[in-house]
């Protein structure tokens, strides 16, 4: 909500849109931080300076909460990969450099998505939820892969660029042993590498 709109609220709706803010605002935080499993309602109530019942009266339990501070969080990485997909003529190294850099930048989702996909266990809808995330991505993947590959190759080649995008990302985003720009650099030629062999491997 904007803040000109929350400026037309009574005091009130008011507090209940400040409440709500800080909980989701907290939840971002923990849920990064720390595995799923391993955030309490209450650990976000305390965060949240907010009593542990309130956070009931917004989200129906945990994985509500999880779902609502993913999607925020995801929404603004999708809207980015977008508005690259249709200013830079779907320019694949362009496109995945936007990925890498975005989670690169965003420890907070990168945190989130990486901590839930490790986990062994599965979260009901939460799980359904980060699947719908996960083929919104394929979809914008898949968009720009089309103008390389052929068509019955682009579901394989998705989930392989989509697959070796995170692997980069999880090995060497906090690798010691070298500087930010030293990192980025490397990332950025593993995407080229990933691009040319995904190219020779289903060529058009």
């Amino acid at each position: 909500m904007e803040e000109k709109e929350v400026q037309t609220l009574s005091k009130r709706e008011q507090k209940k849109h400040i409440n709500r803010q800080n909980i989701i605002n907290a939840a971002i935080q923990l849920f990064s931080s720390k595995p799923f499993s391993e955030v309490s309602m209450r650990a976000i109530a305390k965060d949240a300076n907010v009593s542990p019942g309130l956070i009931y009266q917004y989200f129906d339990d945990q994985q509500h909460l999880f779902m609502t501070a993913f999607q925020i969080e995801s929404t603004k990485l999708l809207n980015a990969l977008r508005q690259t997909i249709e200013t830079q003529d779907q320019q694949l190294a362009v496109l995945a450099n936007k990925y890498v850099d975005y989670m690169y930048r965003h420890d907070n989702l990168y945190q989130m998505m990486t901590y839930f996909m490790l986990e062994n266990d599965q979260h009901g809808s939460v799980s359904a939820g980060l699947r719908d995330i996960t083929d919104d991505l394929f979809s914008i993947f898949r968009e720009a892969l089309s103008k390389h590959l052929p068509e019955k190759e682009l579901k394989s080649a998705v989930q392989l660029f989509f697959a070796s995008l995170n692997g980069i990302l999880i090995t060497y985003k906090n690798l010691p042993g070298r500087s930010q720009e030293a990192t980025w650099q490397h990332m950025e030629h593993l995407v080229e590498v990933l691009i040319a062999t995904i190219k020779r491997t289903y060529p058009k």
